[in-house]
């Protein structure tokens, strides 16, 4: 595909009736002739396009594949993402956005795959990733705010995640501190937030998010029936998963300027949306175990933990299990 691609597709996005084709040749600058052979070209790929003679094009449906030139068509403009890239099969997203991190690549790089073979969670954990199933990207950022403020990513990522996932399908989105999101109890999402730093010594982030769209039953290893879900098992429906990614995109890109101006709000939204808040859990970091009431977030993302014995700690991270008492 190429850029007019982008603009045709956003053209015909953009409007709700038909387009003359001669009317959207002059919009684009391009000639029938071009325009016409991008047309073809795009329904080779899946896109149908109605030409009605007498109204001209419209339209009608997209191929449920991710697609580079799709994906920034439907984005529009947004200070988050400077480019997208797609590929059908990589090891990790995580691990390739770090490559290219270590190498200068600029901030501002959205990095999808259909399918990992190599897909991390947290602790070094597999991600299951079914081929054409979910969301499984990664952000590669120089963040401007101080690197002391980046471990904000988490929760600056788990709140927009929840909320367009609330936004787009009307399901009650949960966050699980300090990098999950749950519907009806169980793992719909995951967030894995990384850093490096490249040969001129610069820090940059790597913020990787992992979405069960249109999973069933049997898209699941069996270990994960349990404990994980899909937005599809949730909401009885296939999901557009194009659609879903810009809106999770968008989310992150509306609420990037309040990590550093307005991190508050993002601690608030986060706390409200909470899975654990009010609860008894165990928190496992490292060799040590910690028990309590999972009381509140502080100012920096942090879970406050209330032992039995009345006193207070902060966590920063763990592995965390609700329990029943």
């Amino acid at each position: 595909m190429t850029p007019l691609d982008v603009r045709l597709l956003r053209a015909l996005r953009e409007t709700r009736v038909h387009l003359p084709a001669g009317e959207l040749a002059a919009q684009l600058g391009e000639t029938a002739s071009v325009l016409r052979a991008r047309l073809a070209a795009l329904g080779d790929a899946g896109f149908e396009i109605e030409d009605r003679p007498g109204l001209g094009l419209r339209l009608i449906a997209a191929p449920d594949r991710l697609i580079a030139d799709d994906l920034t068509a439907r984005l529009g403009p947004c200070a988050l993402v400077r480019e997208i890239l797609v590929f059908a099969e990589t090891e990790s997203t995580n691990d390739l956005a770090t490559q290219l991190g270590r190498h200068n690549t600029p901030s501002g790089l959205a990095i999808f795959a259909e399918h990992q073979t190599a897909g991390r969670g947290r602790f070094g954990r597999c991600w299951a990733s079914a081929s054409y199933r979910g969301l499984w990207f990664s952000l590669l950022l120089r963040p401007a705010f101080p690197q002391a403020q980046w471990a904000r990513l988490t929760t600056w990522a788990a709140v927009s995640v929840a909320a367009a996932l609330e936004e787009s399908t009307g399901v009650t989105a949960a966050i699980k501190w300090p990098n999950d999101v749950f519907l009806n109890g169980k793992k719909v999402a995951g967030i894995l937030a990384e850093s490096g730093t490249d040969t001129a010594g610069r820090p940059f982030a790597v913020v990787g998010l992992g979405v069960n769209v249109n999973h069933e039953p049997a898209d699941f290893p069996a270990e994960l029936h349990a404990t994980a879900t899909s937005l599809r098992a949730a909401t009885g429906t296939p999901l557009d998963r194009p659609a879903l990614a810009t809106a999770i995109l968008r989310a992150l890109d509306a609420r990037l300027p309040q990590i550093a101006a307005d991190f508050p709000a993002l601690i608030a939204e986060a706390a409200a949306r909470s899975f654990l808040l009010g609860r008894w859990i165990q928190v496992r970091a490292g060799e040590t175990l910690a028990e309590g009431l999972a009381e509140q977030l502080d100012a920096d993302g942090h879970l406050l933990l209330r032992h039995a014995d009345g006193s207070l700690a902060k966590l920063t991270a763990g592995e965390v299990t609700v329990i029943a008492r």
